[in-house]
């Protein structure tokens, strides 16, 4: 009796059809993935397909044949896992199994997403206008997208966000009520059922939100103790300028707590009177403007006010008796102040003042004559015009006349 020769080669252990087994394990849980596509492959052809059990095993047959031409395993790639593939061994045709051991397939992950670098031109004082990219879901849908900022470096969800719609591409996002003159660091963000991810850190300076001023080129003095400036206030900084004008001091940097005017609010160009000027003084000047955030001047000027004297001559002495001459002076300029009084002192001894004798003829600019009587005779007079305003007393050429 015959025994056939699959027979026989089965009890050497010798088998025309085999099976190729193995398990589907997502590679970051290592968890087992079922019901996922198995296919056996020899180059463009499919020898068989199964699915993966719930456990994440599969079986597939083959053939003494197949395995000698050489064959592959392939896991096909869903919405949710990427395939992968196993060559099976080509050595001990015949064998019964053929074990390809775990094969690894990555399932969803954390999006990519990007932070774009942000514009100089999308920073205001307490805004900024942010633009990111969601690039991969990495087959989890997006739930929430946005940004993350902060003061500190590396933001989370944790510190300060704002959130927009949608799952995949760009997106943009303002954020509001910053603070001026400040750091702050910014990270898209993106987040799907695996969890959340983070674009790279940007980073932006808030302006400082203060107005720009300038003075005006020029200080014109208007009289004795007045003077014209003013400036321009060219920006508010994003904030309403409150008000604006010019500030003086005999020191230099003079400030608002300084004397200063007020001249309206808001943007543009305005006129200033400086009051209470001092002759004979050096004074600083600049414009200021404020808003919310503070006070900024723009750039120093100064002015030096004249001495505020008035001018006066003398006029030589005639009609000249034993007891009494005639003579006088002219004011030619009262300083900025109105002469309050003008004559002429004099006296027996050199520089006659008003606190000794003297005349009193009238006020104001101009010629006057004045009478000196009650002389003694025989002796020698010293004299010599004088004005006064607000600011003093000023003396013109002393001269001299003897009676007869």
């Amino acid at each position: 009796m015959f025994t056939s020769c699959i027979k026989d080669l089965e009890q050497e252990g010798i088998y025309t059809v085999g099976t190729v087994i193995g398990r589907v394990v997502e590679r970051t849980t290592q968890q087992p993935v079922g019901r996922l596509t198995v296919q056996l492959v020899s180059g463009d052809a499919t020898l068989s397909t199964t699915t993966s059990a719930n456990d994440g095993t599969f079986s597939l047959p083959i053939t003494t044949e197949q395995q000698s031409h050489g064959c592959q395993v392939v896991i096909s790639a869903d919405s949710l896992y990427i395939g992968c593939s196993a060559d099976v061994p080509s050595g001990s045709f015949g064998r019964q199994e053929y074990y390809l051991g775990v094969l690894y397939v990555d399932g969803p992950g954390l999006p990519v997403v990007h932070t774009n670098t942000i514009s100089p031109d999308a920073v205001s004082a307490t805004s900024v206008t942010l633009t990111g990219t969601v690039a991969d879901d990495l087959r989890s849908t997006i739930i929430s997208r946005g940004f993350a900022y902060s003061t500190l470096q590396y933001p989370t969800l944790a510190d300060g966000s704002v959130s927009v719609g949608g799952t995949l591409g760009d997106f943009t996002a303002t954020v509001t009520g910053l603070q001026p003159g400040t750091i702050y660091y910014v990270r898209a963000y993106a987040t799907n059922g695996v969890g959340t991810a983070y674009g790279e850190q940007q980073t932006f300076t808030t302006p400082s939100g203060l107005p720009t001023v300038q003075t005006a080129s020029e200080v014109t003095l208007t009289g004795s103790s007045t003077a014209q400036c003013g400036g321009t206030v060219t920006g508010d900084g994003g904030f309403t300028v409150t008000a604006r004008g010019v500030c003086w001091s005999v020191s230099p940097e003079p400030t608002v707590s300084n004397l200063h005017s007020t001249d309206g609010n808001g943007l543009g160009t305005f006129v200033s009177t400086l009051t209470g000027l001092q002759p004979s003084t050096t004074y600083y000047v600049r414009a200021y403007a404020t808003n919310a955030n503070g006070t900024v001047y723009g750039e120093q000027r100064s002015i030096t006010t004249p001495s505020g004297l008035p001018t006066v001559t003398t006029t030589t002495a005639s009609s000249i008796t034993s007891n009494s001459a005639v003579c006088g002076g002219n004011v030619t300029s009262d300083g900025g102040y109105t002469v309050i009084q003008r004559g002429v002192c004099y006296s027996t001894t050199p520089n006659p003042a008003v606190s000794g004798p003297h005349t009193t003829d009238g006020s104001g600019t101009g010629s006057f004559v004045s009478n000196l009587t009650g002389l003694t005779a025989n002796t020698t007079y010293y004299y010599r015009a004088y004005a006064t305003n607000a600011t003093g007393t000023v003396y013109g050429v002393e001269r001299t006349l003897t009676t007869n």
